[in-house]
């Protein structure tokens, strides 16, 4: 097992384990090679402490990684500042709307290309490639006025952002275990909230710029254009591909970093774009179309969010420099929301619950919009603000994917595919707020109860589903077959081939 210079076989415990009858170790994980490399180098790892490089790589990768999605959201919803700062002039209501959508057409149809190509080039590089493509992208907003010119910008805007959810959630993957990864990936998506919080107080500071050659919505986009340019050159440099090709950890932490992940029992990092696992998650997978439904119904509230919230709230009477400043505490409420989901479900274990419990205050926040009448404003606006929970469990939803797929291409081509739904959910959004129906949008506000209330229902579903698949498979486990393979976890199984997984609910 130690000479790696050969391809050996390894025997699958069981027939139906690996459809190929074995598992060839130049297909098996990268981490798989390194840690035979290493312990023919006789890499000692017993004196370092655990604990201290856990902080090293935390303290490393995280506020990058947190800064990644910082950016990436408040970039995309520019346009919803800046439809108050008089980019709306030239647009009618169905062209604001086209322009929310057809950001996400750009990204839907890019997220099976962009999938591939992070299996196929280094990740940490591609991701930082992608940011300073679309801060390129941001800055050219400032030239376009009218409806054609900010289509096109709008739909590469989708195609460069594309990368970015699936790239972290498997950077996520790589570096931590499925409870850290929780926590984590709550940490980097919360800053949709500070997004939200930030980008209303910058909106509100260019509302009073003045400037003789351009509006101010334009200097808006050119700032944090050029912003985005900055981090994504620094994410080329700084943001390590794997834990094996990290500069700032000795040979002995690399073993480690990888040593502490795998209990996780989905490998670190493959390069064979595998299309057999791309089958098998399609067509023999039973969580894949679950989880696809509820993201996209869950984010049919999101794109309502993104997109309308500040036309929403102006039509309560307020100014333009009021509604940003009273959209600052959706921010608030979307970080709370997000921190309370995946700790909660973290320390829980409870994915599926948290993903349907998160979504319970925005139903309750749509049946406010619709059935307050015009005059309790106070409520009416408490009602948008518990809006903002529902979008709080995709991160529960991609550590969910995260946990329970194993596979480095099943893993990427899942995360595409709740990319994918994540899309068309934000496409039907914006979509459902139909001229004939303003200022109220009440059919709106009622597809947005019904949807969200199928998001609960289809959680609890998910989360029984789960615990009927692991009794089964304890019913059939033989653990003593399963011992003999050494590095099992870095053999690039998926969840389906290797009956010793379980899933976390």
């Amino acid at each position: 097992m130690n000479d790696i210079s050969e391809t050996k076989t390894i025997s699958a415990a069981a027939d139906d384990a690996v459809p190929e009858k074995g598992i060839t170790v130049n297909n098996a994980d990268m981490a798989y090679q390194f840690l035979h490399e290493a312990r023919d180098a006789g890499v000692e790892v017993e004196t370092i402490d655990e604990k201290r490089l856990r902080w090293k790589i935390d303290l490393r990768l995280m506020p990058l990684l947190m800064f990644i999605y910082f950016l990436q959201y408040l970039d995309k919803t520019l346009l919803n500042y800046a439809a108050v700062m008089g980019i709306r002039e030239n647009l009618t209501n169905a062209q604001y709307s086209n322009l929310g959508t057809i950001f996400y057409v750009g990204y839907i149809v890019s997220e099976p290309i962009t999938t591939y190509l992070m299996q196929r080039f280094p990740l940490g590089k591609y991701l930082g490639v992608n940011v300073t493509l679309w801060g390129i992208v941001v800055a050219c907003h400032a030239a376009c006025r009218t409806y054609a010119p900010l289509m096109v910008i709008r739909v590469l805007l989708g195609i460069f952002e594309a990368c970015v959810a699936p790239a972290l959630v498997l950077i996520t993957g790589m570096w931590w275990t499925k409870p850290e990864q929780q926590r984590r990936t709550g940490l980097w998506y919360m800053q949709i909230g500070v997004a939200q919080i930030i980008g209303a107080a910058i909106s509100y500071g260019f509302q009073h710029v003045n400037s003789t050659r351009l509006d101010n919505w334009q200097i808006l986009f050119l700032f944090m254009g050029l912003l985005t340019v900055v981090v994504g050159i620094a994410t080329i440099f700084l943001l390590p591909d794997n834990p094996m090709g990290a500069s700032f950890l000795t040979r002995g932490e690399k073993v480690l970093a990888i040593e502490h992940v795998r209990e996780n029992k989905t490998g670190v990092e493959n390069k064979t774009f595998k299309w057999e696992q791309v089958r098998e998650l399609l067509f023999k997978d039973i969580y894949t179309w679950p989880v696809f439904f509820i993201t996209l119904l869950a984010m049919i509230d999101n794109g309502a969010v993104s997109n309308f919230s500040s036309i929403i709230i102006k039509t309560f009477g307020y100014s333009n420099e009021r509604t940003t400043i009273i959209q600052m505490p959706s921010g608030a409420v979307s970080i709370i929301a997000t921190l309370v989901a995946t700790y909660a479900a973290s320390f829980s274990g409870e994915r599926a619950l948290f993903m349907g419990l998160i979504t319970i205050p925005s139903v309750l926040g749509a049946g406010l919009l619709l059935g307050l009448a015009d005059n309790y404003k106070v409520g009416r606006l408490f009602g948008v603000y518990l809006l903002n929970f529902c979008p709080a469990m995709l991160p529960v939803v991609y550590s969910w994917s995260g946990a329970n797929t194993a596979g480095y291409t099943k893993r990427a081509v899942r995360n595409a595919i709740i990319l994918i739904s994540f899309c068309i959910g934000n496409i039907i959004g914006p979509q459902m707020f139909k001229n004939g129906d303003a200022p109220a949008y009440d059919p709106a506000k009622i597809a947005l109860i019904v949807t969200m209330s199928a998001v609960v229902v289809m959680s609890v579903g998910l989360r029984q589903l789960v615990i009927w698949d692991n009794k089964r498979r304890d019913a059939e486990s033989r653990p003593e077959e399963f011992e003999m393979v050494e590095d099992r976890e870095f053999m690039d199984l998926t969840d389906v081939q290797n009956r010793e997984f379980r899933y976390s609910k």
